[in-house]
């Protein structure tokens, strides 16, 4: 295979860790909904779903209505826990976007998130500026990451590749021909990664990979 000109990052899981960002966060939000919080397994496994799934799972008896007002006190609670300035890259993650970066590579984010999430993550990890494009299940309602992705393909230089940690990401690449590449570090359980060209441990490994 040619050397991969483009890599598409998910967030959460593979760029990040983040669990105390987004659990204050959960908290917060359920407290001003008024409802009990579900507990630390179950806020987890939502992580990397798209919005509409994850408060479909949270809160199975409400109304769409009640998830909208719930999705919306989530994203402000995010944006108060993160305006501590406590979120940080997994290791090695900066200076690996560096060096693909300077490699000439193409690098973007497709991520399951909303627009704000999506822009001020990023930013808060001090990695924004290495992303020439970020994109968001948002701005695509109705589709899966495939299907984005299918639709991104056509703008940016292949070969291509994904990475991600759960399996909407392996998923997206598979059925888009790319090198799809596993974060083992990230959320997704082992049966998640299945048909991954390559898995990792940590995200400095993706350098051996693309290299």
């Amino acid at each position: 295979m040619s050397k991969v000109r483009t890599v598409f990052f998910d967030l959460d899981g593979t760029l990040w860790q983040p669990r105390d960002v987004v659990l204050p966060a959960y908290h917060l939000a359920f407290e001003r909904l008024g409802k009990p919080v579900p507990d630390e397994v179950t806020l987890l496994d939502t992580m990397g779903y798209p919005n509409a799934e994850i408060w479909e799972r949270l809160l199975p008896g409400a109304s769409a209505k009640e998830r909208m007002q719930a999705n919306e006190l989530m994203g402000v609670a995010e944006q108060e826990v993160l305006s501590q300035g406590l979120a940080g890259p997994f290791p090695g993650v900066k200076t690996t976007l560096k060096q693909l970066h300077e490699q000439g590579v193409t690098l973007s984010i497709i991520s399951n998130c909303d627009r704000h999430y999506l822009q001020a993550v990023p930013d808060s990890l001090g990695i924004g500026e290495l992303f020439s494009h970020r994109f968001c299940a948002e701005d695509y309602r109705g589709l899966t990451k495939a299907q984005i992705l299918r639709k991104l393909l056509p703008r940016f230089p292949e070969p291509a590749a994904m990475v991600g940690d759960r399996h909407h990401d392996i998923q997206a690449g598979l059925q888009n021909g790319l090198l799809t590449i596993g974060c083992l570090f990230g959320f997704g359980k082992q049966e998640e990664f299945e048909g991954a060209d390559h898995l990792i441990h940590n995200f400095v490994e993706l350098l051996e990979v693309l290299n």
